[in-house]
């Protein structure tokens, strides 16, 4: 009897080896494209699948406009706003239309914004200027809306984030130098994440949104090229956010529901392919959907 039970001890503590060393190897496979952080995690229950120095703190461009999509919500679900309530772009937002190299809705001074439109063009398309007048629709101003967004952080435990605007810019957009990136950590945005779908998953039916018309009769499309019918399709990916700037590089949140049930996944600084900043960030993704979903 001791015999066996010896040998069930040993059977039991091989398997176990055996589990852990599969689990180690899994951690430490190369892949093919590389970040600065990475981190895949269960939505639903925040069980993390993969990681790679997911708790530095470091830029992340217009990712930061997941908080501004919160708390926009926020307002919404509150009554301080309406998808139809509207928006005069003031002299702060001109400045903003007139910048080059900074993605924009690009508005009229003479004309009237819906929050739908702002938050439209905002979500799919990543205009700047859209997320700073939807700040000031919330607070008044832009810098008091980014304190709301500290204060947020603070209480969803993201100890790694500090917000320094609404949109994401650095400081040299903004006229402020250096030091005046938001800065954020994977895990610290895919925790964000999961509590924007958690109470707002309404978002998604503006996250999987490829394309859509303004007001002014532009014709605009989504930066997230995962979605399906874009280039880089892939079946189950309907949201969240790019992010590029200077001292963020090539940043990405996504989200996808495959076999029933929800992940998320943010990469962080992914390394460009040549002169290519836009791809790499999402066959990143595709590979850790597919090795530690999908496989």
């Amino acid at each position: 009897m001791k015999k066996w039970l010896f040998i069930l001890f040993v059977c039991v503590l091989g398997a176990t080896f055996v589990l852990k060393d599969r689990e180690e190897m899994a951690k430490t496979v190369d892949l093919n494209e590389d970040a600065k952080a990475i981190i895949l995690i269960e939505a639903e229950t925040g069980k993390v699948l993969y990681k790679e120095n997911s708790t530095e703190s470091l830029p992340i461009a217009s990712m930061s406009k997941l908080m501004t999509q919160y708390l926009v919500l926020n307002a919404i679900e509150s009554g301080s706003l309406t998808w139809e309530s509207t928006y005069e772009p003031t002299d702060y937002v001109q400045q903003m239309v007139g910048q080059s190299g900074v993605v924009k809705l690009g508005m009229s001074p003479d004309k009237l914004y819906s929050v739908k439109e702002l938050f439209t063009a905002m979500t799919v398309v990543s205009a700047n200027d859209a997320a700073i007048a939807l700040a000031e629709m919330v607070a008044g101003t832009e810098d008091a809306f980014v304190e709301i967004m500290n204060e947020q952080a603070k209480l969803f435990g993201m100890k790694a984030t500090t917000y320094f605007t609404a949109s994401g810019l650095d400081g040299a957009y903004i006229g402020k130098g250096a030091g005046y990136a938001n800065v954020s950590s994977a895990k610290d945005v895919a925790v964000l994440a999961q509590e924007l779908i958690a109470k707002h998953p309404a978002v998604l039916e503006f996250t999987k949104i490829t394309d859509f018309t303004t007001s002014d009769g532009a014709r605009l499309w989504a930066t997230n090229l995962m979605l399906s019918g874009m280039p880089q399709a892939m079946a189950g990916i309907d949201g969240l956010k790019t992010g590029y700037t200077d001292e963020a590089d090539s940043c990405f949140v996504s989200t996808g529901v495959f076999d029933g049930k929800r992940y998320i996944s943010v990469v962080i600084g992914v390394q460009a392919d040549g002169s290519d900043t836009i791809n790499p960030r999402f066959n990143l993704t595709r590979e850790l959907f597919e090795r530690y979903v999908l496989d």
